[in-house]
């Protein structure tokens, strides 16, 4: 996998087994609808696996990026990406997502939660009020009732402005 876009457009994203990656059609996708979002802003990354959208962020001009994974395995690989891609501007805690509370804003917030979890209309209700723009990948058999959704085959991606 490889950045789609932005300064480090075409560098290697190392990928821990065993994660359900964001496709790049998908990435594409997501960035050409937040695209004149993205420069300058502040974004946080739930569930973030290897960084992968997070690090678009950043390549594509986001200010700084907070990841957050729990899995110790998948961190490294994250950690690894990071190094290689990314500068100060970021952050990485090692937690659960849905544990992660802060009093910091955000412009955006991406979350890509285990497919199935029950997750999707939590992390709406949870960090709806600490973003301008949510922006979640879930399943079709998870559905979401608020914000713009978009279909590519079993995945869904629904964006919340707020």
């Amino acid at each position: 996998m490889h950045i789609i876009g932005g300064i480090h457009k075409g560098h290697e994203i190392k990928m821990p087994k065993g994660i359900r990656p964001t496709s790049g059609l998908v990435r594409e996708s997501i960035f050409n609808v937040i695209g004149n979002e993205i420069h300058g802003s502040k974004v946080l990354d739930l569930f973030s696996g290897s960084g992968a959208i997070g690090l678009e962020a950043l390549s594509r001009g986001a200010k700084n990026a907070t990841f957050v994974e729990k899995n110790k395995r998948v961190i490294k690989v994250l950690r690894e990406n990071i190094k290689t891609l990314a500068d100060d501007s970021v952050k990485v805690k090692n937690m659960d997502a849905m544990k992660f509370i802060t009093d910091d804003v955000y412009d955006i917030i991406f979350a890509d939660p285990p497919y199935d979890s029950g997750y999707v209309r939590r992390i709406a209700k949870k960090f709806g009020n600490i973003s301008h723009i949510i922006v979640i990948e879930h399943s079709i058999r998870e559905p979401l009732e608020i914000g713009e959704t978009r279909r590519y085959g079993d995945t869904l991606i629904t964006y919340i402005w707020n």
